[in-house]
């Protein structure tokens, strides 16, 4: 089987999750015996590249089985080759549209009301020619299904690579040293509002005043922190990282972070959740429904915040950093359920059993 993968770009040096996504797709397609065709700009080692050519292009496009569109909130220029003319001009492949996000999540990047009203109406525009819909949340699924009345939607969580995200990788040299504190690490951008920072900045304001200062370290990795200076001595803040080398800051660390605000994230698969239970870290996280589902999983709800109560996370936080004993065996069960589930070879599996069955129709 062939398949285009035409808008999604992967770059090794790349920090972002959605990059390491499509890297995976990418890696375990090919695994798994199909052909995966990008644009020339897409450095994956294993993909084979459309022509730039307009007429080569368009014969090598002719030739493939499956279109699959990678989508964030917007719509891309593949969208539209769901709907005639260019659907027969295609030759008439199987249409496959991948939904990380809602199209609200525009407004987290500064978009108008109206580019989002503008996007929301294409994607339904086009989506009658959707063959098949890849949600990675429930959530999600059921909002594209009543908003955009696609016909055959399913979910396919993100995951993460357990031989990758290990244990025991040899952490950075600068987390090498065998202290007692409990260290709480949080990977993201703290620049997008989608992310409650500003929870996890009280949360370590709280300890510090409450002379709790060496039980708990919090860990930062990513972009976007410009007042590094105003953080309590408890914060530790390293930029931003390459996803290959994340492994290696992982396995120095006891706990995982996710802190969200309310709005979009409710419909997103946090990428950092399954690499933080690969890793073996016990994970902390502000309520959101895939979450929970895990969680539930885990046997974990305590561990999922009520609310933004900067006490309420230094109190979970504290119990942990006095019960080791549970942080490790949290861990434990965190990456086995990874390795028996949340992880990108099964998820890739999953995506082309469906299109099996399609084509098969």
């Amino acid at each position: 089987m062939r398949i285009a993968y035409v808008n999604a770009y992967y770059c090794a040096e790349s920090t972002s999750g959605g990059n390491a996504h499509i890297g995976q797709f990418i890696a375990n397609a090919v695994a798994l015996g199909y052909e995966v065709w990008a644009n020339p700009e897409n450095q994956h080692e294993a993909v084979k590249h459309l022509p730039s050519g307009r007429l080569a292009r368009l014969k090598a496009l002719r030739s493939m089985d499956v279109i699959y569109t990678r989508l964030e909130w917007a719509p891309p220029g593949p969208a539209r080759w769901a709907v005639s003319p260019y659907r027969e001009i295609l030759g008439s492949p199987l249409i496959v549209w991948e939904f990380n996000t809602v199209p609200e999540f525009g407004l987290v990047l500064d978009n108008s009301q109206e580019a989002i009203a503008g996007a929301m109406a294409t994607f339904k525009r086009y989506g009658q020619g959707c063959d098949l819909a890849i949600c990675v949340s429930d959530a999600l699924a059921d909002y594209v299904r009543e908003r955009f009345d696609l016909r055959c939607v399913i979910t396919v969580p993100n995951g993460s690579d357990p031989n990758l995200f290990r244990p025991d990788c040899a952490p950075v040299r600068r987390m090498q040293s065998n202290t007692p504190d409990l260290k709480v690490l949080w990977i993201g951008s703290a620049d997008l509002p989608w992310h409650n920072f500003e929870l996890l900045r009280n949360t370590a304001d709280y300890l510090w005043e409450h002379d709790e200062r060496d039980q708990i370290s919090f860990h930062v990795i990513g972009r976007g922190l410009t007042d590094f200076r105003d953080m309590p001595p408890n914060v530790n803040y390293y930029g931003l990282e390459c996803y290959e080398q994340l492994p290696h800051w992982l396995s120095a660390m006891d706990v995982g972070l996710i802190i969200y605000r309310d709005g979009p994230s409710y419909y997103g698969s946090p990428l950092k959740l399954f690499d933080y239970m690969a890793s073996g870290l016990a994970v902390v996280a502000t309520d959101q429904p895939q979450v929970r589902a895990v969680f539930a999983e885990l046997e974990q709800l305590d561990l999922l915040l009520q609310g933004e109560d900067p006490e309420e996370l230094a109190g979970l936080l504290l119990s942990l950093a006095q019960n080791r004993q549970r942080v490790k065996k949290q861990g434990a069960a965190a990456r086995e359920l990874v390795v028996q589930k949340y992880n990108w070879k099964k998820s890739v599996a999953r995506i082309f059993g469906e299109i099996e069955i399609l084509i098969g129709n």
